[in-house]
């Protein structure tokens, strides 16, 4: 019985440290912010892109790199504001979208 509990609270205490140790691991994204408001920044962020998306230079990639030549199509200057210090990499969920097209919305 006895044992039994000290495997029990040593597996605990081994899952905890498991646990702090993935938290510390976790990267925080350190992004400049710009401010979002989705109906304003959207209409000007999609009459932005729509040029960019057609543009054969994009069209002629896939994935992430196409992303990355429409989102410097539509403004290079907040791609690397934004993406220059951690570029974008195939099946990022992209965290810091909201804050492009407030940066897009902003330079217009």
């Amino acid at each position: 019985m006895k044992v039994s509990v000290f495997v029990g609270l040593l597996a605990l205490l081994l899952i905890v440290d498991l646990f702090e140790e993935v938290q510390a691991a976790r990267v925080q994204y350190q992004f400049k912010k710009y401010t979002y408001r989705k109906k304003r920044d959207d209409k000007i962020y999609k009459n932005t892109k729509q040029p960019c998306e057609v543009n054969p230079d994009c069209l002629a990639k896939r994935g992430a790199d196409q992303a990355i030549c429409i989102r410097k199509c539509v403004s290079e200057f907040c791609y690397q504001d934004i993406y220059s210090a951690d570029e974008l990499e195939e099946g990022e969920i992209d965290v810091r979208l909201n804050s492009f097209k407030g940066c897009v919305a902003q330079r217009k």
